[in-house]
């Protein structure tokens, strides 16, 4: 099972919401209408490429699906369809889990009494098609998010800034006794397993990040390790990084990799940047502080290190994070 998770997950939402609004609106449905909604509505609730106009998240949705309806034709009819089709997005805000409910019976039959009493829609079946509808899809979308959970492994979120945090793979896997846990840590940690444990950190970090975004939050940054080795396999490091092709997760998962690597793989990163990956570059002693290097630092979202030297160093002029070795894969 390979994703890209993110969009999967909201290309599975976008749908949904459609097929809720064909059933909701019946014939005053319009596809340009919903056009122009759907993409003001994914654009400002998952992609949040819009300026912020409220500090609630949901009024902030609102703004941005009645400004996508400025230009709306002057048409009476088109205009009494973008009229009840805004009416009954705002609903779609419930059903997505942007605003929370008490019972979405109680919302769908509110929705049934715009239906009788201002469409002259009448159906007899609605509310429970709407329902089961409801209910498949919350369970779905559940069931897909809990799909790369992986019991043999725990991932520790570690603060290392305002808002900013190191992931660390830790396993839940039972040894014999006659290893000690020097020796199983040695292993874990060791470059001959570290591709395949990039193969369950994307995932696992990637489903953290939506979550934010799917609650609202943007502000929340994961830092990952990334593996050189991998670079060298295209079809393998293709398949780890579909995991993160999405544009808001690329925002929100940045790319770990040591000094070492970059100097030998300067090209490669380079092409990770310009595809859209942000990296964060781990500097140590062997970094040599001249001014062509410093201005090399400026390329990077952050620069990591786990020398407080180093740190007190560049802080001033630098987005730079203090990781200590302390922390395994640090």
């Amino acid at each position: 099972m390979n994703y890209d998770i993110a969009t999967e997950y909201i290309s599975y939402s976008q749908n949904a919401i459609k097929r809720y609004l064909e059933l909701i609106l019946e014939h005053y449905f319009d596809q340009d209408i919903y056009d122009d909604l759907i993409n003001a509505y994914i654009n400002t609730r998952y992609y949040n490429l819009y300026p912020v106009v409220s500090e609630r998240f949901e009024e902030n949705i609102v703004y941005y699906l009645k400004k996508s309806l400025q230009k709306v034709k002057d048409d009476l009819k088109f205009r009494d369809k973008a009229k009840y089709m805004f009416q009954m997005f705002k609903y779609i805000l419930v059903f997505d889990g942007v605003v929370e409910c008490d019972s979405a019976r109680k919302i769908i039959n509110e929705i049934k009494k715009v239906r009788i009493v201002y469409l002259k829609l009448v159906d007899s079946d609605f509310e429970a098609k709407l329902y089961n509808m409801l209910e498949k899809d919350l369970l779905a979308k559940k069931e897909f998010l809990e799909s790369f959970d992986d019991k043999n492994f725990t991932m520790n979120y570690v603060k290392v800034k305002d808002q900013i945090f190191y992931c660390v793979l830790e396993h839940n896997l039972k040894f014999s006794k006659l290893y000690s846990d020097y020796a199983i840590s040695k292993v874990f940690n060791s470059k001959s397993i570290s591709e395949q444990k990039l193969f369950v950190t994307y995932p696992i970090a990637t489903v953290r990040a939506l979550q934010d975004i799917i609650k609202g939050n943007f502000t929340k940054t994961y830092i990952v390790d990334y593996e050189f080795s991998i670079a060298s396999k295209p079809k393998k490091n293709q398949r780890l990084l579909k995991y993160i092709n999405n544009d808001i997760i690329k925002e929100k998962l940045i790319l770990k990799l040591s000094y070492e690597d970059f100097l030998s793989n300067r090209e490669k990163v380079f092409e990770l940047t310009r595809e859209g990956y942000k990296v964060a570059l781990k500097i140590d002693k062997t970094f040599e502080f001249n001014e062509e290097n410093l201005k090399l630092l400026k390329l990077f979202v952050f620069i990591v290190t786990d020398d407080e030297q180093i740190y007190d160093k560049v802080k001033v002029d630098y987005n730079i994070i203090y990781i200590p070795n302390s922390i395994p894969n640090s």
